[in-house]
């Protein structure tokens, strides 16, 4: 390369004035970072360092005595051209003295964003300008990121639920008066939780991201997609088909939805449930019109999924007395406001006690009892049911030692566990030392769970499971016949006890298939070497005839309904004989 001396000697200075050796400035000029040009009042290039050789792409000799527009964008050399022109006549400046970003052109043709600096000098008594830049690719790419990341979702490319939110309030805004309309459609992917749970949150990533582009390649141009959940999506979609276009779309999605995925080679079925909310002007927002369709979807859950619900007004009244019980139950967790209440087992033979079941009660403020099946979905819902669980299992082992200790009683004390609770790394050593803080011994607590969730996350239920057996815990499967396991996969628990639902006790003995399905039961716990205990039992013919059958145990309202600890302890000692005039109920 020509160096900087031989081509501009003594432009770092005056011959009369302290200056840097050329040599040493040549040096600096040479090894500078940042590409330097030195242009005349042409506009011609006199010198370039090795970096500015390397950011254009052009070889010394390729560039030296060019016009500087070379290195521009043809649009902008034509500016560039008019700026000059207009600077020697008139010395109005422009962009000298004023770094600011502006576009280059490779030797290629490329474009790409540079960062220019022109400072003017005298040399010679002609006017010469030296550009320093550098190529601001890598900051383009990264603030271009930054935005992206800012409006979509990384891993979908979908909008992300900020970006979706203001693009809903942006198209909202117009129709405020004019009686537009807008449809949200709220999408969330059936059981995804299980599919992270068996491939890994890497196979759940891929089926989102194949799950999403099969979302966009069923839906109009018109409407927009985002990504407002881990599992949940929402379309943005001009109402102007009426409830039956919103309706159509639905279906298509939940269609394209339903073709197998693959992967990592396995096929996985998904299912999905969407909820649609309308937007027909009025005092909405963008955060109402989001949640009613969430409400909505969770609707279609609740209506066994892979369907489409619309909104009403019926749901936001659901969900504000879901609040409002969610509140008082945080409260009565807070405060342990519970209530165990006791329901014996017998031995439908002899009528003897073979256990009791603890069932959780809540009282309110104002004394009043509120029912199970009110709070529980509501516990389970928002992951209350670990601290729950733990206050029962607590107070469940404590009551039974009571009861142990005063003499009248030395049963098992059965105790329902969730399976967020069941499954946690935890749960054994909390047992454990449940056992030992209430001197309550292993082979006095039983433990249940219903088929349906100890089924649904078998790996972990089965691994804990083990652990309890030899501790010496007995174990459950509770609501035995509703839910859709295999004898192989209960063969893999090792549970003691199979308790009938008590749907199928009602029937007992009118309905033929009822008396069929506890049959079956009953073979089945046999073959796998458990015991069978019917729940519900509520007349003297119901006990007589599964007793017939070979069913060992029972509970119901026939023998016994549930009391509180005190109440039990009175019972028992007065040795009450259960004679069926219990109230049922």
């Amino acid at each position: 390369m020509t160096s900087y001396e031989d081509k501009v000697p003594g432009a770092v200075g005056q011959a009369d004035q302290p200056h840097l050796d050329s040599a040493l400035a040549g040096a600096i000029f040479a090894a500078a970072v940042d590409a330097i040009l030195v242009v005349d009042g042409q506009g011609l290039i006199q010198a370039a360092n090795d970096a500015a050789l390397v950011c254009f792409g052009y070889a010394e000799t390729e560039l030296l005595g060019r016009n500087i527009s070379i290195l521009m964008p043809r649009s902008d050399a034509v500016r560039h051209d008019a700026y000059m022109h207009d600077y020697q006549h008139t010395g109005k400046r422009k962009i000298i003295g004023i770094g600011r970003e502006l576009m280059g052109r490779r030797k290629s043709g490329d474009l790409f964003p540079l960062h220019l600096s022109i400072s003017e000098f005298q040399f010679n008594n002609q006017r010469m300008f030296v550009g320093i830049c550098h190529d601001i690719s890598e900051r383009h790419r990264l603030s271009e990121q930054v935005a992206f990341l800012a409006s979509y979702d990384s891993l979908t490319g979908c909008l992300n639920r900020h970006q979706f939110q203001q693009s809903l309030s942006e198209a909202m805004r117009p129709y405020q008066t004019d009686g537009q309309r807008q449809a949200v459609l709220f999408i969330d992917l059936d059981d995804f939780k299980a599919i992270n749970d068996n491939h890994g949150h890497g196979g759940g990533d891929r089926l989102l991201r194949q799950a999403a582009e099969r979302l966009r390649g069923a839906l109009p141009k018109s409407c927009l997609l985002g990504r407002v959940g881990g599992d949940e999506f929402a379309v943005l979609m001009p109402f102007d088909g009426g409830m039956n276009r919103a309706s159509e779309i639905a279906h298509q999605l939940l269609h394209a939805l339903r073709k197998p995925f693959d992967i990592d080679g396995r096929l996985l079925t998904v299912r999905a449930s969407i909820g649609i909310s309308l937007f027909q002007g009025g005092c909405q927002t963008a955060d109402d019109l989001l949640n009613e369709a969430d409400m909505a979807m969770y609707q279609a859950k609740r209506d066994g999924g892979a369907c489409v619900r619309f909104f009403d007004q019926t749901l936001r009244e659901r969900a504000e007395r879901t609040y409002r019980l969610l509140t008082r139950l945080r409260q009565a967790i807070e405060a342990q406001s519970f209530e165990l209440h006791y329901q014996l087992q017998v031995d439908l033979q002899t009528r003897q006690p073979t256990g009791i079941e603890a069932l959780l009660r809540w009282r309110d403020e104002g004394g009043q009892l509120i029912a199970p099946d009110e709070f529980l979905p509501v516990a389970h819902a928002y992951g209350l049911m670990p601290e729950i669980d733990r206050w029962v299992l607590q107070r469940a082992c404590r009551d039974n030692m009571t009861l142990i200790r005063s003499g009248v009683l030395d049963v098992p004390v059965a105790v329902n566990i969730s399976v967020p609770s069941f499954s946690a790394a935890d749960f054994v050593s909390r047992v454990r030392q449940t056992l030992a803080d209430t001197g309550l011994p292993p082979e006095r607590l039983a433990l249940e769970l219903t088929e349906e969730t100890a089924m649904s996350s078998l790996k972990q239920v089965r691994q804990n499971s083990d652990l309890l057996i030899r501790a010496g815990v007995s174990l459950s499967i509770d609501d035995f016949g509703v839910g859709f396991s295999s004898p192989s996969r209960l063969k893999e628990l090792h549970f003691h006890t199979l308790k009938i639902d008590r749907s199928f006790v009602a029937g007992v003995p009118q309905s033929s298939s009822d008396v069929v399905i506890i049959q079956a039961t009953l073979g089945l716990a046999a073959a796998l070497g458990m015991r069978v205990l019917a729940e519900g039992i509520e007349t003297a013919e119901q006990a007589e005839y599964l007793c017939s059958l070979g069913c060992a145990q029972g509970q119901g309202y026939w023998f016994a309904r549930p009391l509180p600890l005190a109440q039990l302890q009175q019972r028992l000692a007065a040795q009450e004989a259960p004679d069926g005039t219990d109230e049922a109920g």
